[in-house]
């Protein structure tokens, strides 16, 4: 039986914040071979319903396979009248990975579950905002910002940092600009990291936005003085 021991063509950090009314989401838009940025323009966010958005880091062909298992549970619930919500696919995809992971077959994959949770069902003034992870080997847990891949090296702390000045006070506007700042950083120290990114929002009362692509340049004038590349 065969099993997959290295990834072939994967996706990077994925970051996520909630505001005071939903939770924002950024990831670039390549898809790498190796260090090769070999397939671009892939997004790696889907739109699992109005209420979620889930994005992936590691293997691009397991999250192909996760989406169709994704789609089949989305179908499961509306046969029984109820909506997938962010809290329930957490729990489904925790179980799922850890199971693949116990028996020796791990899907290469880190996930975020971003989404607005109906606490009291059609009462948006009830909805909070939801962002839950799953790492490859099956751990989950919940948090109010969260970056994966190197970015968890590199950003925790600084997004930490920016989120608390104003927590759940966080505005839209503020939480996007900060997802910005956040790419551009890692576009300085990841080289698999790529400046054409999408940031999705999850709103308690706009539902899911999926953003267009938009490109980041950033200030390269220090190249001027590194001279330690040779």
């Amino acid at each position: 039986m065969q099993r997959t021991l290295n990834p072939t063509c994967t996706g990077t950090s994925v970051i996520a914040l909630q505001y005071e009314k939903g939770v924002v989401i950024m990831t670039d838009r390549v898809v790498s071979y190796g260090k090769t940025a070999r397939y671009k323009n892939v997004s790696r966010q889907y739109k699992v319903n109005n209420n979620m958005i889930i994005a992936f880091g590691g293997d691009h062909a397991d999250f192909q396979w996760l989406q169709n298992v994704i789609e089949r549970q989305v179908l499961a619930w509306k046969m029984i009248g109820q909506d997938l919500s962010p809290k329930a696919l957490h729990g489904y995809l925790t179980s799922l990975m850890y199971a693949r992971r116990t028996r020796m077959n791990p899907l290469w994959n880190t996930l975020v579950v971003a989404g607005v949770e109906d606490e009291e069902k059609n009462n948006k003034e009830s909805s909070t905002p939801f962002i839950g992870v799953i790492t490859q080997k099956g751990v989950a847990y919940q948090t109010k910002h969260v970056a994966t891949g190197i970015a968890a090296m590199l950003l925790n702390q600084a997004v930490e940092d920016e989120w608390k000045k104003k927590g759940d006070k966080l505005t839209r506007a503020e939480a996007e600009a900060l997802v910005r700042k956040a790419l551009e950083l890692t576009i300085y120290h990841d080289c698999c990291a790529d400046n054409d990114f999408e940031i999705g929002v999850v709103d308690a009362e706009d539902g899911v936005t999926l953003g267009k692509q938009e490109t980041i340049i950033g200030d390269w004038s220090i190249a001027e003085t590194n001279c330690q590349y040779e």
